[in-house]
């Protein structure tokens, strides 16, 4: 008997990353951009449409969204512009893939605290406790991998001739508010860890997550 993925993968790793545009990622795994939500305060505000009700929060901005993502509801040829003041990105949506060539992503904060632990499987089987979707506020240190047990496969006699390593893998589409700018991006380092553990030990088995795993190399920031 032939040995078979962990999980469904209709897809293999080097489609996702042809079909998607997916580059390598400093994080780690690879990583896409596929929409960006901009406001703006407009110079001219457009006449109100009485049929689409305007929405308080945005306090008069106007929102542009621009990218693969949003081609098929705003095909327009370039990026549209709105003339205003005060530009800022609102939200941004992303591809981020991790294979068994990059299979752990380094530690960080997109925008510290009391170290408590959350381990979550993303993932299509209620039933396992996994879960389709993830909320992870600002200011929350966090990090993806693909699971020990699914990569330990790769070991078996059989995993070439299965193909395993176009089969294990994660595709995570991801909404980031306010928008992805890696000038944000905060990564952990030992001193940051040893600081949350406030001199206590428990911290040594998060080493980990903050270089690459042995053998495997990720773009500069």
């Amino acid at each position: 008997m032939s040995l078979a993925p962990p999980y469904p993968y209709p897809v293999n790793n080097s489609e996702l990353i042809a079909n998607h545009g997916l580059e390598k990622h400093f994080e780690g795994g690879y990583f896409a951009q596929t929409a960006l939500l901009d406001s703006v305060l407009p110079t001219s505000p457009k006449s109100a449409n009485p049929h689409v009700p305007e929405s308080g929060s945005l306090e008069g901005r106007e929102q542009i969204a621009f990218g693969t993502a949003t081609e098929l509801l705003s095909p327009t040829s370039g990026v549209e512009t709105v003339p205003g003041s005060q530009q800022r990105t609102d939200a941004s949506q992303i591809f981020y893939l991790l294979t068994p060539e990059s299979y752990r992503g380094r530690m960080h904060m997109n925008l510290h605290s009391i170290p408590t632990i959350h381990r979550v499987i993303l993932g299509s089987n209620p039933s396992q406790g996994e879960v389709l979707q993830l909320f992870v506020p600002g200011g929350w240190w966090k990090a993806s991998e693909i699971p020990d047990e699914d990569l330990i496969l790769l070991d078996a006699p059989d995993a070439e001739g299965a193909n395993l390593k176009e089969k294990i893998g994660c595709l995570i589409s991801e909404i980031v508010v306010p928008g992805w700018n890696p000038d944000q991006h905060q990564f952990i380092d030992e001193d940051k860890l040893k600081a949350m553990w406030r001199g206590k030990s428990g911290w040594e088995q998060y080493t980990k997550y903050i270089q690459a795993p042995d053998g495997l190399e990720y773009p500069d920031k």
